[in-house]
C-alpha cells in the first residue's frame, strides 16, 4: 500500500476506503493472475471512482480535466503513441519513463484523488446530457464531427493527430463558464 500511495494516489485512496476488496485483488495478484487482478482493479475504479467523480464539485472536476490536458501535452511533445494509451486508461511504463510525462501523470492522478475525496460523500449531480456534451464539444471547443468520430474510434488515426484532437476536447477554459463543471464531470466519468 505504501508503494501504491507514491505511484498511484487515486487508486490508493480507493483501496484504503475498501480494504477487503483491495486485499482480495492483492491475493489474486500474488497468486500470479495479474490479468484478473487488473480487471478487478478497473472494476473497483468504476464502482467507487465514477460515483465520486459524478458528485465532485465543479472545481475538482475541472482540475482533473486540466491535468489530463497537461498529460496529453507532455505525451504529444515526447511520446504521441501514449495518447491512445491514455484514452484506454493504460499508459505504458515506456511513456512514464519520460520525466515530463511522469510528472504530468502524477499530478493528474493526484487531481483524480482529490476529486474522488471531494465527491465520495456528496449526493450525485445529474449528468450532462449527451446532446449538451456534443454541443459543447462542437461549438465551444470547435471539435468537428469527423474529429468526434476519431475520438470514438481512435485506432484509425496517427498518434500525433489524436493527441491534437484530445487536447482540443480537454480545453476546459474554452467552455462557457456555467457548463465547465458539468462538462468536466461528464468527461471524467465517461473515461472510466
Amino acid at each position: 500500500m505504501n508503494d501504491l500511495a507514491s505511484t498511484n494516489p487515486f487508486l490508493h485512496a480507493i483501496f484504503s476506503d475498501h480494504m477487503n476488496e483491495a486485499k482480495e485483488i492483492n491475493a489474486t495478484f500474488q497468486a500470479g493472475d495479474e490479468e484478473a487482478a487488473m480487471k478487478a482493479t478497473y472494476a473497483m475504479i468504476r464502482k467507487y471512482g465514477d460515483p465520486a467523480f459524478s458528485s465532485a464539485s465543479d472545481a475538482s472536476a475541472i482540475e482533473v480535466l486540466k491535468k489530463a490536458g497537461d498529460v496529453i501535452d507532455a505525451l504529444g511533445d515526447h511520446y504521441p503513441r501514449g495518447c491512445i494509451e491514455f484514452v484506454h486508461n493504460d499508459i505504458s511504463s515506456e511513456a512514464l519513463s519520460i520525466l515530463s510525462v511522469n510528472e504530468a501523470y502524477r499530478k493528474y492522478q493526484e487531481a483524480q484523488r482529490l476529486a474522488y475525496e471531494d465527491g465520495k460523500f456528496r449526493k450525485p449531480i445529474p449528468r450532462m446530457e449527451i446532446g449538451d456534451m456534443f454541443q459543447v464539444v462542437t461549438e465551444d471547443l470547435g471539435v468537428s464531427r469527423a474529429e468526434v468520430h476519431t475520438l470514438l474510434n481512435p485506432e484509425n488515426v496517427r498518434a500525433i493527430e489524436l493527441c491534437a484532437i484530445i487536447r482540443k476536447d480537454l480545453n476546459i477554459s474554452a467552455v462557457r463558464e456555467p457548463l465547465r463543471g458539468p462538462y468536466a464531470r461528464a468527461n471524467i466519468t465517461s473515461k472510466k
